[in-house]
């Protein structure tokens, strides 16, 4: 299950819309027409499964097929749009942080400087990678550079008192903006909930098969199961905030510094 998730996270939105709308539709007439045929239609009395009992049950069901998706969907649009906000807050902390050493001026200053281009760098290109993967990590590599433009920086601020706070300040905001990114990374939806959703949904698709078939009533099920497989939709394409088409560009951060990402 987690890994078909995986795979639908790539897709294009418009594609991953369409493709789950028709494919929750046609999946709810084929198992509404089955139940139909070998469960319902064989009972004495049809009109037990359509009586007020049955009513409750599967209204329960898309009450909380509902629900549930409805919370989980807010959850992955504030942790994206959070995961956004940060991105562009690290941005605004690099560049500040570039100014701070530009004004020093001297030899270990601009050394600095070069040491915080490379981390960004390496940010952006290699670090981006690793956290818009199926497991989500820190790259070594830009933790090689950051390591490199934090000793860096400490002996700037060693010699520059006057600046000194000011550049710890930054440097600290930096590197939690750097493990922000991660736990917003690894922020997902679990796997389990895609499991139980996916039985809710089988067993509200099945209670539909209580109605006679007729083309009218097909194409009401399809209807309404097809919109809520455009909601499950929308949340396999916001639920991970650095992978697939609507994942967070790294391009604030390499404007920053005038970094041009390659694409």
């Amino acid at each position: 299950m987690q890994w078909l998730v995986d795979q639908m996270t790539l897709m294009p939105t418009a594609l991953l819309l369409v493709c789950m709308a028709i494919g929750t539709a046609l999946l709810a007439v084929v198992i509404a027409t089955l139940a139909r045929i070998w469960l319902f239609d064989r009972l004495t009395d049809p009109s037990e499964v359509r009586g007020t009992v049955a009513d409750v049950v599967h209204g329960s069901l898309l009450a909380f097929i509902v629900f549930v998706l409805a919370h989980v969907l807010t959850d992955v649009r504030a942790n994206l749009g959070h995961a956004d906000d940060q991105a562009l807050h690290e941005a605004s902390v690099v560049r500040r942080l570039d100014r701070e050493l530009k004004a020093v001026g001297d030899t270990d200053a601009q050394s600095a400087r070069v040491l915080l281009r490379g981390y960004v760098t390496s940010a952006v290109t290699d670090e981006w990678k690793t956290l818009s993967t199926a497991d989500p990590d820190l790259s070594p590599t830009t933790e090689d550079a950051l390591t490199a433009f934090v000793g860096a920086t400490r002996r700037v601020i060693a010699k520059h008192e006057d600046s000194a706070s000011s550049i710890r300040m930054l440097l600290d905001r930096l590197e939690e903006a750097r493990q922000g990114r991660f736990e917003n990374a690894t922020k997902t939806v679990p796997a389990v909930f895609w499991w139980v959703i996916s039985l809710f949904m089988l067993a509200a698709m099945a209670m539909n098969g209580r109605y006679p078939g007729s083309w009218k009533g097909n194409f009401i099920i399809a209807m309404h199961m097809g919109a809520i497989g455009m909601v499950v939709a929308l949340i396999i394409n916001l639920d991970e905030p650095f992978r697939g088409v609507s994942g967070i560009s790294p391009a604030p951060l390499a404007k920053s510094l005038g970094i041009v990402v390659p694409r």
